[in-house]
């Protein structure tokens, strides 16, 4: 499928950088490692220079984030883990991935970036999932969740399948994507 470069449907529509419509050259390559909860794999990262401020940026898969080795459905369960209280040592020691093991420091880290991020996109979230999905039962009392990563994660579950046939897109994968078509700033 991607053999002979970059599949049109994939090309980037509005430039990182200055948000422009401009268009966009072909600018290479590059291969890279990602570890996710389940294999390690080698992705193809296409890169493309806008027509208009003429910076240049990687078109990353929705699973993957710049300057990041493991895939978002590993940082999924790090934060959900976390929300859950399990102590981060216990999380750490839990993180069964292929490469070196985390430090604790770079697992809070995570947590941290996808804590910003949910304060910013929590509201375009819950407009998009109530305008396609205003159905959706979310339990009261005693059987709700206790904080906001609760909340996103369970209404993601109830309402996953309006959104993606693909039941291992996650909450925060999905998050991603909404920050990349909002052309919100919340790297």
């Amino acid at each position: 499928m991607i053999v002979n470069g970059c599949p049109k449907e994939w090309r980037p529509r509005i430039c990182r950088h200055c948000v422009a419509e401009a268009g966009f050259h072909r600018h290479g390559h590059y291969s890279r490692m990602l570890y996710t909860l389940n294999e390690v794999l080698e992705i193809i990262i296409f890169r493309f220079k806008c027509k208009s401020c003429k910076k240049t940026f990687g078109l990353l898969p929705s699973f993957a984030e710049r300057h990041q080795s493991v895939a978002v459905d590993v940082q999924e369960q790090v934060v959900g883990e976390l929300d859950n209280s399990v102590p981060l040592r216990v999380v750490a020691e839990r993180l069964n991935l292929s490469t070196q093991p985390y430090s604790e420091k770079s697992l809070w880290r995570w947590k941290k970036k996808w804590d910003r991020r949910r304060d910013v996109l929590e509201p375009v979230y819950w407009q998009v999932i109530l305008s396609r999905a205003p159905h959706v039962h979310l339990p009261r009392g005693s059987e709700s969740p206790r904080g906001s990563w609760g909340w996103l994660f369970l209404a993601w579950r109830a309402v996953r399948d309006h959104f993606t046939d693909n039941p291992r897109v996650g909450c925060l994968q999905w998050l991603l994507h909404l920050a990349r078509l909002q052309a919100v700033a919340v790297w």
